[in-house]
């Protein structure tokens, strides 16, 4: 391998979701990582395929914000 290409490797990370639920990775990204859906809420690893609690993402946010605003200007 060559010297002085490859990114530094953070072993123990601590990962947060919004349901709660922290776990430790190794990666690339220094920590603590903050996600909205982890194995533990997403239905595709969930047991049960319902979604434990509904995260908005940016757009969702974004749009609400712009309804908001257009309403106001009326």
């Amino acid at each position: 391998m060559k010297d002085k290409i490859h990114p530094k490797y953070y072993n123990d990370v601590e990962v947060n979701c919004i349901c709660g639920a922290t776990f430790t990775i190794n990666t690339t990204v220094p920590g603590p990582i903050k996600v909205e859906t982890c194995y533990k809420c997403h239905p595709a690893y969930n047991k049960d395929k319902v979604i434990k609690k509904v995260a908005k993402g940016r757009m969702e946010k974004f749009l609400e914000k712009q309804k908001k605003i257009e309403t106001m200007q009326k």
